[in-house]
């Protein structure tokens, strides 16, 4: 099998006490014994670890590392390496500093394509926590998550040699970057000649995510970025996971929860009717804007204004 899970159900065949406690961060912050927990609760609440396969210097990690360090630019190590994980450079986010970590399941063309070619080479850049990582293919972030094999620097440059990779993969990733042109340039100079990049990058949705979030784009703003690149457009649409039903609702779902109690009722006994005769900035809107602290405000606004004087 070319690919490995990130989490197994938990047993006392497989029990690894750390690889519990990553898996079950509840279990580790209460400070309780992680054997005594998982045998008298892993079982009845379905408890998983981390595939001890993913820990470090694991033979998968060993033979990952021997297989991508020909391609990876090493020179910021103070020591050699000899394993996946492996951390370059010296500012990186940790998981705590997260609102909450991107654990989202593998774009299924991109998975089919690394799981179609296991002698080629592919990259998952800003892969957060997969629920599966493959032998062939190298998964990058700027904090530690269980799924990377390399930490990196924010700075939206990479270790990775020129034309070294047949594809690489980058999903939900583009608008958390503040130079995703960068990003985008850098991409184009990783992959071989005829390599592809999949690409997954928002446009109607709020501002979520940490560190920040920067950039969100239209289908045409995609295409233009990469095409200025040097890169031939294949194909571009609105994926069954993109569509305006997931734009309707998280924006009024996340702006209903953020109203008070009374509102919030208020608003859920509307028809949609109801709703779309609501002219922006009349009372009925005044009142809910008037609820909303400024940080709510700048989650769903339609648009922002500056004044900036030149320095």
């Amino acid at each position: 099998m070319n690919y490995l899970e990130v989490f197994i159900p938990a047993t006392r065949q497989n029990f690894e006490p750390r690889a519990y406690l990553l898996a079950n961060p509840d279990v580790a912050a209460a400070k309780v014994d992680p054997l005594k927990h998982m045998v008298e609760n892993g079982k009845q609440e379905q408890r998983r670890l981390v595939n001890p396969e993913l820990m470090p210097n694991s033979s998968y990690r060993k033979q990952k590392y021997k297989r991508f360090s020909e391609i990876l630019n090493l020179s910021g190590l103070a020591t050699k390496a000899a394993s996946f994980p492996l951390t370059l450079g010296r500012q990186h986010f940790s998981i705590d500093e997260y609102q909450s970590e991107s654990a989202n399941h593998e774009f299924p063309a991109f998975a089919a394509e690394v799981i179609s070619n296991p002698n080629k080479l592919y990259l998952d850049l800003g892969c957060g926590l997969r629920n599966r990582v493959h032998k062939n293919c190298l998964y990058l972030e700027v904090y530690p998550s269980l799924a990377a094999d390399v930490i990196v620097e924010p700075t939206c440059l990479y270790p990775v040699k020129s034309k070294s990779l047949d594809g690489i993969g980058c999903f939900a990733v583009l608008e958390h970057t503040k130079q995703p042109w960068l990003v985008v340039t850098e991409i184009h100079r990783m992959l071989k000649p005829g390599g592809k990049a999949w690409i997954d990058w928002p446009f109607l949705q709020p501002v979520h995510g940490y560190p920040s979030h920067y950039f969100n784009a239209t289908r045409e703003g995609v295409e233009s970025v990469f095409a200025d690149a040097g890169f031939k457009i294949d194909a571009s649409e609105t994926g069954d996971h993109e569509g305006p039903d997931h734009t309707i609702s998280w924006i009024l779902g996340h702006l209903v929860q953020a109203l008070p109690a009374a509102l919030q009722e208020k608003v859920q006994a509307m028809t949609v009717g109801d709703l779309l005769r609501q002219s922006p900035r009349n009372e009925f809107w005044n009142e809910l804007m008037g609820s909303i602290d400024d940080r709510t405000r700048s989650q769903f606004a339609c648009g922002n204004n500056i004044v900036a004087t030149k320095l």
